[in-house]
Parts: C-alpha cells; sequence; structure tokens
C-alpha cells in the first residue's frame, strides 16, 4: 500500500507539466543564469591585480652607503664594530631590496618604472600609476646611522595614492609596510647589539617546516550557484507532496484510504517516502545537468550520503506540511511557506549570496536551516574537506528530520478528527 501511494504521487507530478517545469526545468535555468551573470561576484579564480608603480629615488644608494663606510672607518669604535657595520651596511642595500626585491619580484601583477625626480609632478598628475614612490634625499645613509649608530632621525619612505586604483595601492601599501616592518626589526637587531640576520634564523628554527592545515579549493560561481539553487527548489518538493495530500483529502481519497481499513501511519509514511524519493531524484537530476553542462564533479559516496540525508530531510518536511494543513483544514499554511518561507530560508541559507561572508553570526544562523546546512555540506565537499569535517551539519539535518516527524505525528489527526 506504501508503494501505491508513492507511485500515485508520482502520477499526480506526472500530470502536472507545469509543476515538472517550475521543479527541474526552473532550477536549471537559474543557475545558467546566476553563474553567468554573477561570474565576477562570485569566482574561483583569483583576483588578477594590473599595477603600475613610480619610483622616485632622489640620490644614488651605493654613494650614500660608501659615505656612511667612510663615516665609520672615521669613527672612534672598536674595529669589531667597524667591521660589523660595514658587512650589513653592504648587505642592506634598503632601496635597492625594496625596488629590485620586493616590488618586482610579483611576477607581471606589479610594474615599476624608475622615474627622475623632475618628472615627479607629471606623474602624480597621471592616471598612469597606481601609486608614487618618492624616497628622499640621503635616505639610506640617514637610515643606517639612525639604526646602526643611533644618530639623527630615520627618514620615511613617501607615498602617493591614485584613488582610482584602490586595489593596486591596497597590495602596494601592504608590500611597503611589511618591508619597513623588517627594517625595525634591523633596528631592534643593530640596538641591541644582535647580528641582524637573527630574527630570520630563530624564526626558521622555531617554526620547521610549514606546512599547510587545510588547502580548500575555490568555488567557482556554477558550482556555488549549482548547489544553492539546488538545496533551495528542493524545498518545493515538500510543498507539491503537502499539497497534493491536502488535494486528496479535499477530494475524499484520504477518506476513503482510512475506510478501506488501512492505517493512517501507512498513509503518513507513504507521504514520507515520496517527499524522499522525488526530492532525491530532483537533486541528481540537478547535479547531473551540472556535471554535463559545467563539468561539476563530486567525490561519490560522500555526495550520496549528503545528498540522501537532505532528501530525508525534505520528507520529514512533506509529511509536517501535511499533518498541520490536516489539522488546521486549511492549505494556508503550505501556501504560505511557498510564497514566503522558502524565500526566506533561501536568503538566510546563501542561496541568494553568500550571506555567511557578512559575519559569523549570519554563517551560524545559516546553518540552522536545512538549505543552509546542506549547502555548507556540499560546498565544505567541493572545497576538498573530508565529510567527517562538517559531521555536525550531517547530524543537524537528521536532527531536523526527526524533529519534523515528531511534530507531524502530534499534529496529525486521529481518525475521528478528520473531516
Amino acid at each position: 500500500m506504501i508503494w501505491e501511494i508513492v507511485k500515485k504521487q508520482g502520477l499526480t507530478f506526472m500530470r502536472n507539466p507545469q509543476q515538472l517545469f517550475l521543479l527541474i526545468a526552473l532550477p536549471l535555468i537559474l543557475i545558467i543564469i546566476l553563474s553567468v551573470s554573477l561570474s565576477g561576484f562570485i569566482s574561483g579564480n583569483a583576483i588578477e591585480i594590473d599595477t603600475n608603480v613610480a619610483f622616485i629615488e632622489h640620490s644614488d644608494e651605493k654613494m650614500q652607503i660608501e659615505k656612511f663606510i667612510e663615516e665609520v672607518e672615521n669613527s672612534n669604535i672598536s674595529e669589531m664594530e667597524k667591521a660589523m657595520y660595514k658587512e650589513t651596511a653592504n648587505q642592506y642595500q634598503i632601496v635597492h631590496l625594496l625596488n629590485k626585491e620586493v616590488l618586482q619580484n610579483v611576477d607581471s601583477a606589479i610594474t615599476v618604472e624608475e622615474i627622475s625626480p623632475e618628472n615627479k609632478e607629471e606623474a602624480l598628475k597621471s592616471d598612469q600609476y597606481a601609486i608614487v614612490i618618492e624616497i628622499p634625499a640621503n635616505f639610506t645613509y640617514d637610515t643606517l646611522r639612525y639604526i646602526l649608530l643611533d644618530e639623527g632621525e630615520a627618514e620615511t619612505i613617501i607615498l602617493y595614492e591614485n584613488e582610482g586604483a584602490e586595489m593596486g595601492v591596497s597590495a602596494v601599501k601592504g608590500m611597503v609596510h611589511s618591508f619597513q616592518e623588517q627594517l625595525k626589526l634591523m633596528d631592534i637587531a643593530a640596538k641591541h647589539q644582535l647580528d641582524p640576520t637573527t630574527f630570520q634564523i630563530v624564526k626558521e628554527q622555531m617554526i620547521g617546516e610549514v606546512t599547510s592545515i587545510q588547502q580548500s579549493e575555490p568555488i567557482t560561481s556554477k558550482e556555488y550557484y549549482t548547489i544553492a539553487m539546488a538545496v533551495m527548489n528542493v524545498l518545493y518538493i515538500a510543498t507539491a507532496i503537502a499539497s497534493f495530500s491536502f488535494l486528496e483529502k479535499q477530494s475524499q481519497v484520504f477518506n476513503r484510504v482510512i475506510l478501506s481499513d488501512v492505517s493512517r501511519w501507512i498513509y503518513f509514511i507513504g507521504v514520507f517516502l515520496s517527499g524522499t524519493i522525488f526530492a532525491f531524484i530532483q537533486l541528481l537530476i540537478i547535479f547531473a545537468f551540472s556535471w554535463i553542462i559545467f563539468g561539476v564533479t563530486w567525490p561519490l559516496g560522500e555526495f550520496f550520503v549528503i545528498t540522501l540525508t537532505i532528501a530525508i530531510a525534505v520528507g520529514g518536511l512533506a509529511v509536517l506540511l501535511t499533518a498541520i494543513s490536516y489539522r488546521l483544514n486549511s492549505e494556508a499554511v503550505i501556501n504560505f511557506f511557498i510564497t514566503i518561507f522558502i524565500a526566506f530560508l533561501a536568503l538566510l541559507g546563501g542561496s541568494f549570496f553568500p550571506i555567511g561572508d557578512l559575519s559569523s553570526t549570519f554563517q551560524w544562523i545559516g546553518d540552522l536551516t536545512p538549505n543552509g546546512a546542506g549547502m555548507s555540506l556540499y560546498l565544505n565537499l567541493l572545497r576538498g574537506n573530508d565529510l567527517l569535517e562538517t559531521i555536525n551539519h550531517l547530524f543537524y539535518l537528521i536532527i531536523i528530520t526527526v524533529a519534523f516527524i515528531v511534530i507531524a505525528v502530534i499534529s496529525f489527526p486521529k481518525r475521528g478528527q478528520i473531516s
């Protein structure tokens, strides 16, 4: 008898081509539209930065280093200190390191053009450069005197930013600030009479081999919206099953089933299995489409476990909506779910955009929705994470399914209460 109920629900689907279109064709169309139109918003590829930098140096660095060494030679410090200072000065050609080793060592992302001080105003007026870096006169000489001899004042590097190239400016500023932090370490080493390379050596000894704990694969817009539309539209299976069941109540089909001495719990189980089976089929169709068209692939074992768990949760939701509509003798709760509540769950669960990126609180709330928990499971699987790492989402879906069924059992009217 249970199979007959499932078969009857399936035939009802087949007789409603409009319903099939909404449940199957519509999510496929949405996946194509959203993944293409929002490919720049959610992309698995790194953002490419092509930044032009103007580099202005007011005086020759080698001459400044020679001037510093000459000053050290004429000082009254010990020969050992003189040797250390000369070696340090020759090793740390600050401007050269910044220009050649830091800025120009980022493949082709940053292009550094060395310009003369006379062309400074022209460079500042031009939109060609994302940022203009100006090295003051005697910068290296003054810096070495301040760091090694504790004399004078340290010069600062001057940055002129182009407000129309925020990403390039941010990238270059980050590199320059990181370089300045290294200079501060050098200052600390000198003031405590340490070898300037000590910090680097200690860091390497303390850390040893650096191993990435979790290397997640990037998610493309096609992958993201395949999952987003699948977990959102699968909820409509529950409302469709509940609508068909309520229609059977109105047309006295359910009463005839009860009068034929079939337990209402048989019908209850039939509705549950209908929701589970058809949700599972819908998800397989959507993901098969994504595999054929976009090449989205999955580890099959974990994929089927997640998909089956989500389908079971949809089956539980189907019996819950059916039980409540039977108890209230109204389809209002089903209509509310179709028109408002699924869209609300989709928003919280991240089906429209990754709302969890806004804050950890939004992510936590989104994971409390059935579609949000399912989405997190699928996304983590695509990122290459093991299913055991997100097993809490799987357990949550099982728990919420049990809750749906328990509430449905309590709400489902007894034999004499159904009109």
